[in-house]
């Protein structure tokens, strides 16, 4: 089947993919930094992902070429371009790498009562070679069914936690703008998701109904983040930053559990199912890139070399999950920083001085 996918299918994709990933470690985190202001630093973090959204889909709709590869190639040549995608690869395989973790750590903690070995997480390599192997459609299309998994998850999480909230531990309002601005630094970890519009876009087939559909998939992701943030935080208040692996922690205090047993868990193991194609979409991403660069047809090889990578990292780094986010943030922030903006900036400015300059000539030529 041809790798084709549609703007429904990406606003389903937004809504679970952007979110979903960012329900795990990254409130503790950000509520270690930032205390109070943590929502506003998340809500920062919103703001300039929204910014990248609409420049991805700025530069899907008006690419001269049918493809981000193609437009890099009469801009920078193959040679350079080949370069560029291989450290997107990069980039991508280490996105990957802390969500997989995280969910490693989420289903050992979570369902079983001494920490298993890896080969209970195994299979999840295998689920994500096989999504690999059977390219973008293919995962574009499990990803709208599972919508209504994350919706339902949600729905759980949040009907049995938003009673326990207390909505004054978000006061005051105003806060001092380092701990916004640091925790904003930090969550990027969890961030800058839109740029993967870019490097699906060879596989769009109706671009024109992108812009509004992605539009409101983001904003409703967003605010569905938030929400579940603000009643994270409602609940912990100062003991925050201890409660890792959110969605299992703020909903196990309703009351309503006592009647009818553990109901949350229902929803922990919907929002693991889901998580499985959040967490392989870098890896996809990555494949499409190597594809790209050395012309491969068959997405066996390739797939396989790129789950084993991160196969290995897993197995080396499982213990050591909040290290490993230390350490990405110390030292590795500063490179995912710029592969995220630069090349989407770049192109995003071309466009304009290209269409700029069109203008120019039609003007001289009605001269």
């Amino acid at each position: 089947m041809e790798n084709r996918i549609n703007s429904t299918q990406t606003f389903f994709m937004i809504i679970i993919i952007f979110s979903i990933t960012k329900f795990y470690a990254l409130p503790a985190t950000l509520s270690g930094i930032s205390n109070e202001a943590s929502y506003q630093a998340l809500a920062l973090n919103f703001i300039i992902d929204f910014l990248l959204l609409l420049s991805c889909v700025y530069i899907v709709k008006f690419q001269p070429k049918k493809c981000l590869y193609d437009s890099s190639i009469s801009l920078f040549g193959k040679g350079l371009t080949n370069f560029i995608f291989i450290v997107y690869a990069i980039y991508f395989l280490i996105k990957a790498f802390i969500p997989i973790l995280e969910q490693k750590n989420t289903i050992s903690l979570t369902f079983y009562e001494s920490q298993p070995t890896l080969l209970i997480f195994m299979p999840y390599f295998i689920v994500a070679f096989y999504i690999i192997v059977k390219g973008v459609n293919a995962f574009f299309r499990s990803v709208g069914l599972v919508f209504w998994l994350w919706l339902t998850a949600f729905i759980i999480t949040l009907a049995l936690s938003i009673s326990s909230a207390k909505f004054s531990a978000l006061l005051p309002i105003i806060q001092p703008k380092n701990k916004i601005l640091k925790g904003t630094y930090t969550d990027f970890l969890w961030f800058g998701d839109p740029i993967s519009i870019l490097f699906f876009e060879k596989f769009l087939k109706d671009k024109k109904a992108l812009f509004k559909k992605s539009v409101i998939a983001f904003i409703t992701c967003a605010l569905a983040t938030l929400l579940l943030y603000i009643v994270f935080y409602s609940i912990f208040e100062s003991i925050s930053e201890r409660q890792y692996y959110a969605p299992i922690k703020m909903s196990k205090y309703s009351l309503t559990l006592s009647n009818i047993g553990r109901l949350d868990y229902f929803g922990a193991i919907l929002f693991s199912i889901v998580s499985v194609y959040a967490v392989t979409m870098p890896i996809l991403l990555a494949n499409v890139c190597v594809m790209q660069v050395f012309k491969l047809k068959k997405t066996y090889l390739s797939g396989a070399i790129l789950v084993a990578i991160e196969t290995i990292l897993v197995f080396l780094f499982q213990n050591e999950i909040f290290e490993n986010i230390k350490f990405i943030i110390d030292n590795i922030m500063p490179f995912l920083l710029v592969v995220c903006y630069a090349l989407p900036l770049i192109m995003f400015l071309r466009i304009l001085f290209m269409k700029k300059e069109n203008l120019t000539l039609k003007g001289e030529v009605n001269v």
